[in-house]
Order: structure tokens, then sequence, then C-alpha cells
């Protein structure tokens, strides 16, 4: 009897000790992150696919065409702030967006998805200030092209002048050209009117120059008010039908953009959740609707 009960017991600490390691390894197993897997596919499809690089290519290729033919009509321009203005005697000037459009930015959005964190001012600036960002590809060869033809090309980005140095130097560094004479980078902030909105800097440009074409990644990179709803939004490209293909150039981004605002009602301080919950919402499944 003595040798059954310690036998039995020797079995009850065993199953006791199996039980705490199957505990142990349930702490020690990786967390999940649903919600900053949602971006996942975007991510990887931009770092990784061969259509990615295809369509950027495919896209400076087509914008470099445009330059000959938007150069020969003096009544040419890409700026909606120039349709009533006589512009025919100003240099030529392209305008382009920075982020996603000349510099890749998804090593930040991979980090994002794997430290499972949303975006911040903060960390933004972190990335921006590692100046790091190499370029989207078809980029560097259409500006330096358009550059050739004594052409100027401004840069309007949204990222705020506290960060224009090292945007300059990551610029420079990866062979965009930069005028010397005149500042071609216009950055959120550097002036007092200069905000969100791009409108006030295409104006700049357009002051002094006649704008060939624009490229971008965000309806906002070509347009005003763009923080409305979906309908607004689609009716802005259908209302300047007429530039798309021809003086404006959009660039494929699924990572972030006004277009993932409009999904929330641009609510950001929205929690994850509610923000998961609009955006399924908005998914379309052309399913029947059973009347039952």
């Amino acid at each position: 009897m003595k040798k059954l009960a310690v036998a039995l017991s020797v079995v009850a600490v065993a199953i006791g000790c199996a039980a705490l390691a199957r505990g142990a390894s349930r702490q020690e197993a990786p967390v999940t992150h649903a919600y900053a897997t949602e971006n996942l596919n975007a991510v990887l499809w931009v770092q990784t696919s061969a259509e990615y690089e295809a369509a950027t290519r495919q896209a400076y290729a087509f914008a470099e065409m445009m330059l000959d033919a938007a150069l020969a009509d003096p009544t040419w321009s890409a700026l909606t702030e120039q349709e009533h203005a006589d512009f025919g005697e100003l240099p030529p000037a392209v305008i382009l967006d920075v982020d996603e459009t000349v510099l890749d930015n998804s090593p930040n959005q991979a980090r994002q998805v794997l430290d499972d964190r949303d975006f911040t001012t903060e960390s933004w600036h972190e990335w921006v200030r590692e100046e790091r960002a190499r370029p989207i590809p078809g980029a560097l060869a259409f500006t330096r092209a358009a550059a050739a033809r004594g052409i100027r090309v401004f840069y309007v980005t949204n990222r705020r002048h506290e960060v224009e140095g090292p945007t300059r130097r990551n610029l420079a560094a990866q062979g965009f050209p930069l005028d010397a004479g005149v500042d071609t980078l216009l950055t959120r902030d550097e002036q007092p009117e200069w905000g969100g909105d791009k409108g006030s800097r295409r104006a700049h440009v357009a002051a002094g120059h006649r704008v060939l074409l624009q490229l971008g990644d965000n309806l906002g990179d070509f347009v005003s008010g763009v923080s409305v709803d979906r309908d607004a939004r689609q009716a802005l490209v259908e209302a300047h039908a007429d530039y798309w293909g021809r003086r404006w150039i959009m660039l494929p981004n699924p990572q972030y953009g006004s277009w993932d605002g409009a999904l929330i009602g641009f609510q950001f301080g929205l929690d994850r959740e509610a923000k998961r919950a609009r955006k399924l919402g908005a998914l379309e499944t052309l399913r029947e609707v059973s009347d039952e």
C-alpha cells in the first residue's frame, strides 16, 4: 500500500509539473497583433511584390513621356490654380509629393506592424531623422530627366518644417535634384499659411512657374478639400477627369492616406475597435440579401 501511495504521489507531481509547464508555455507564446496585422498585406505588397515595382515604374515612365508634350504646348498646365492665368512664358516646373511618391517609407510601416503600434508624429519624426528612406522605383530617373530638360523639380510635402533638414539630406543622398538657388522643398508650416492642405503651396509654385505635371499618391496631392466623405471624394476625381493620366499621375499606396481617413470619417481619435468596425462596414460583398 505504501508503495502504491508513493507511486500515486509521483504521478501527481508529474502531472502538476506538466500543467505548470503548459501554463508557462502559454504565457511565453507570442501575442497575435490582430489590429496591426491588418496592414500586413499592404506593407508586404509594397516591399516584396513585382507588381508594385511595375506599377510605379509604369507611372514614372508615362510621366516622362508626357514631359515633352507638355513642354511643347505653352497652354499646358497641370494646376487648376493656373486655369485662368497667363502662364505661357513662365519657366517650367513639375510638382511631386515626397512620401510614397519619391521616398519609400515602408520600413516605418513595417515597424508599426511588428511593434503593434499606431502612427504617432513622434515615431514618424524619429524615422525621418534616420534619413534612410530609399527612392520609389522610377522616381529618381524621372526627376533627373525633368531636371535635364531644364524643368524645375518641386517637392511639396506634408512633412513638417521641423524635419525639413533631414528630409533635404535624405533626398540629396539618394541623388534627387535640388535647386541650390530656389527653395524647391516646400514643407508643412514652413510659412504661416502653409498648412496640411497643399493648395497654398501649389499657388506659390504657380506664381512663378508653368507647372507641367503633378505626381502623388494621395488625392490631396492634386486638389484641395479632400477631407470629406467618400462620395464627395469620388466627385472630386470625376470633376477633374481630363487631368488624370495626362497632367496628373497617381502612384499606388495601399498603406495609408486620406482614403483611409475617409473610412472613419477622419475621426482619428476613435479607438481601434471603432475604426475596425467602420472599415468592415465599408466592405462590399455583392451578396444577395435574404428577405427572411
